[in-house]
């Protein structure tokens, strides 16, 4: 089967969340039996140079060509660059549009770029003849209307990955839709006033995937539906949630080149001492006493993330003996407390702002607990890392995390520790119950039940592989 994947992310290439690395894990498994392609932009800041084949593609189908509006004058001009990465083509889409910048969100025009990178996608998938079509959130969503409308409709596959971003906009704003190429109607995707690009993924592609069976659920009920869960309701038969996968390529202690100290679950001790020594060394804090519990946290710093529920418990549990490394960047207040914290509390809190893929990796494998305060979490991965670098998470009950992590009362199932999200007090306590985990004898089963387990994308593939066969069989 041939696969075509359009997406604003891609690890190494370009990433801002657990969607490059979700997508670029799930891919390097599917090329293991299928033909898969993966379309993304073409921007001046890559986390990577690709390996380039030296072929191109045009982004505009002939049919299409025709004079007039400015996207058309855009699409012609433009052309993919092809390039491979672990068995997969990689297709960038090389346009003026994109080409001038150093991050792929929060750029002007956005809805216009993103309405052409689709067209585009919608265009190679054609060109290529693919068997299935594969979009990824708000970005790709309009490339699912126009496969629909296609006289040459290809079976497609629309991936939710966050449902609160939706890339609505003023209809003034996308009048364009209406004209070549696109020549959509796009009264269906109004949604409170707004052209909607999610509701328009929604209404048109053949099967609809979310990253967990967790995030499912809450997505057809408000407010987690984010003003959609009437559409998802009258999809629900074709609505299907998937939890995500890693690479152990990428995200293994017994291999990690990025960590100070490779372990695995016979050493996993002496791993972890070994790599706090590192991580803290490598963050100036080298005075922080390694026998203290060492609590990670990592992601963007976003009102989703459930921060501020995380430093009220923290300021009201500071006679904890829990010492916190912190890595993200986002909101400005959030970041200025954590600068502060940091800076007054030196011996007890770390804050790096940014993101670094080797500190991530050093955090995970140093940490004795890795916590996930998010007030919704359609996936997440860091608590799937953590459990394959023995890191107790500690999560809130929302989404994939909820599916993933197991407070069980019977220590033979216990991968974790479980708490309300957005519940001060809870979280407090859950960090209570860490203290008491972390000298108890209950860790050792504890790193032993999550150490074997398996988040890799064998098992989820073939879910994929069924769902790509129900959009099949919607156009035989």
């Amino acid at each position: 089967m041939k696969i075509l994947h359009a997406s604003a992310e891609y690890f190494p290439y370009i990433k801002m969340g657990g969607l490059a690395d979700m997508l670029a894990s799930l891919t390097k498994e599917q090329a293991r039996t299928e033909e898969v392609y993966v379309a993304l932009p073409l921007i001046a800041k890559l986390g990577k140079e690709p390996n380039w084949t030296g072929k191109e593609y045009r982004a505009l189908l002939p049919e299409d060509a025709k004079e007039g509006t400015m996207a058309v004058t855009l699409l012609a001009k433009a052309r993919f660059r092809e390039a491979e990465e672990s068995g997969v083509k990689l297709y960038f889409f090389d346009s003026e549009l994109f080409s001038g910048l150093n991050s792929i969100y929060g750029q002007p025009e956005e809805h216009y770029r993103f309405a052409i990178f689709s067209y585009a996608c919608y265009a190679l998938s054609q060109i290529l003849k693919v068997d299935a079509f594969h979009a990824h959130d708000w970005h790709t969503a309009l490339s699912l209307s126009l496969q629909k409308n296609s006289p040459r409709s290809i079976p497609s596959l629309f991936t939710i990955h966050n449902l609160a971003y939706q890339g609505d906009h003023p209809f003034w704003m996308t009048g364009f839709l209406k004209e070549d190429p696109f020549c959509l109607i796009t009264s269906p995707f109004d949604q409170d006033g707004k052209c909607n690009y999610m509701k328009a993924g929604l209404l048109s592609a053949g099967q609809i995937t979310t990253v967990s069976p967790g995030y499912r659920e809450e997505t057809l009920r408000e407010p987690n539906g984010f003003g959609l869960s009437y559409v998802l309701n009258k999809r629900k038969a074709d609505y299907t949630g998937i939890l995500n996968g890693i690479d152990p390529d990428e995200w293994n202690p017994e291999v990690d080149k990025r960590i100070f100290q490779t372990y695995n679950l016979q050493n996993w001790k002496v791993g972890k001492r070994k790599n706090k020594e590192g991580l803290y060394r490598e963050i100036g804090r080298p005075n922080i006493p390694i026998d203290l519990p060492l609590i990670g946290l990592i992601g963007r710093l976003t009102y989703q993330k459930g921060f501020p529920t995380f430093l009220q418990a923290f300021l009201e549990r500071r006679h904890l003996p829990h010492r916190y490394v912190v890595l993200g960047s986002g909101d400005m207040e959030t970041e200025n407390t954590f600068f502060h914290l940091s800076d007054t509390m030196p011996d007890v809190f770390y804050f790096y702002k940014g993101y670094n893929e080797s500190l991530a990796h050093q955090i995970e494998a140093a940490s004795d607990f890795f916590l996930m305060p998010s007030l919704f979490e359609p996936c997440g991965l860091n608590q799937m890392y953590s459990h394959v670098y023995g890191t107790i998470p500690i999560v809130s009950r929302v989404g994939g995390l909820r599916d993933t992590v197991d407070e069980s009362i019977d220590i033979q199932f216990k991968t974790g520790i479980v708490f309300e999200p957005n519940d001060k007090s809870s979280l407090g306590y859950a960090l209570e119950r860490a203290k008491d985990l972390f000298v108890s004898p209950e860790r050792d089963h504890v790193v032993k039940n999550m150490m074997n387990l398996d988040w890799t994308w064998t098992k989820r593939k073939l879910e994929y592989d069924r769902v790509y066969k129900k959009a099949i069989e919607l156009l035989e």
